[in-house]
């Protein structure tokens, strides 16, 4: 839990977007180009035309069913490939230099194969990278930003400070009511699993040295401010790093973790005597997901 509080505290930064090697992609091309048939070169020299499959199809005499989003993505490059091999003051050198046309077979036929290979699966890495990049413009570092923070203090919160209508769920200030199923936010799991309750409570729920200057008088009033930042305050600050999906996927493995099942529930959390999550030593001092199974599918949206 300090983790994600230090991600919502922190400034955030976003991994750099892949960006795509075209100079490379170029060169694939135009090595499959050279490897290709006298038939296939011929037929892109002689039919010039725009990508649109409509022109491909009638120009190229190319049935329509055998026309993807890579040929009418590439037809201009493998033309522009094909004319570069019309002399060899433009066939670039990579082509030049290769040793294809030197091998024998069978060598020379597995060399072909793999060349092919490359160019078949070089357009779908370029398609992964485009489609990373257009993600990628959707979120700003700001963005980002603000997306964590209302996981920490909720939607509609400002700064830092705990707002109870916030960080809850329609709260009623009654602790095991408000700790089942209505702690939908970070800083209400914090205070779920650690805040010290007014009445038969351990002094330090969470460990030895924790702050509880700030009671949760459940039933009267809601967690005060103070209380949600003295618990928060444990939490020690980190430098900002950089957010990546991978990094914020096992923040959420660790928390699911700590995450107990009893008859068909979930519970994060301290249990003494029971499961009723009402903050006592005598009970539980925990927050619970009703419907938490083992099945993963009954996991979706019961964490914050």
């Amino acid at each position: 839990l300090c983790e994600a509080v230090n991600l919502a505290r922190g400034t955030s930064k976003l991994r750099e977007a892949l960006k795509p090697e075209t100079s490379a992609y170029d060169d694939i091309i135009e090595l499959n180009t050279s490897a290709a048939s006298i038939e296939w070169q011929k037929m892109l020299q002689d039919h010039k035309t725009s990508n649109s499959a409509d022109d491909i199809t009638k120009s190229a005499g190319v049935p329509k069913e055998h026309l993807n989003k890579h040929w009418t993505t590439n037809w201009d490059r493998w033309q522009t490939a094909v004319n570069k091999l019309k002399s060899t003051f433009t066939t670039p050198d990579k082509v030049k230099n290769n040793a294809l046309t030197n091998l024998k077979q069978p060598a020379k036929s597995l060399a072909t194969a793999a060349i092919r290979q490359a160019a078949t699966t070089a357009p779908n890495i370029m398609d992964k990278i485009e489609s990373e990049k257009q993600a990628a413009t959707k979120y700003t570092a700001a963005t980002a930003q603000e997306q964590i923070r209302q996981l920490v203090f909720g939607a509609g919160s400002t700064g830092q400070t705990n707002d109870n209508s916030r960080v809850f769920k329609t709260p009623s200030n009654t602790r095991q009511t408000d700790c089942t199923d209505k702690a939908v936010t970070v800083a209400a799991t914090l205070v779920c699993v650690c805040a010290k309750d007014n009445a038969g409570a351990l002094t330090t729920p969470c460990f030895r040295g924790q702050l509880n200057t700030q009671d949760w008088h459940s039933g009267n009033t809601p967690p005060s401010p103070t209380l949600c930042n003295e618990l928060i305050g444990h939490c020690p600050e980190e430098k900002s790093s950089v957010i990546t999906a991978t990094n914020l996927k096992t923040l959420a493995q660790r928390v699911r973790a700590m995450v107990k099942i009893i008859l068909g529930a979930g519970y994060l959390g301290t249990l003494h005597n029971g499961t009723s999550c009402e903050g006592t030593q005598g009970g539980a001092i925990c927050t619970k997901y009703t419907g938490y199974t083992a099945a993963a599918a009954s996991h979706a949206w019961k964490i914050p």
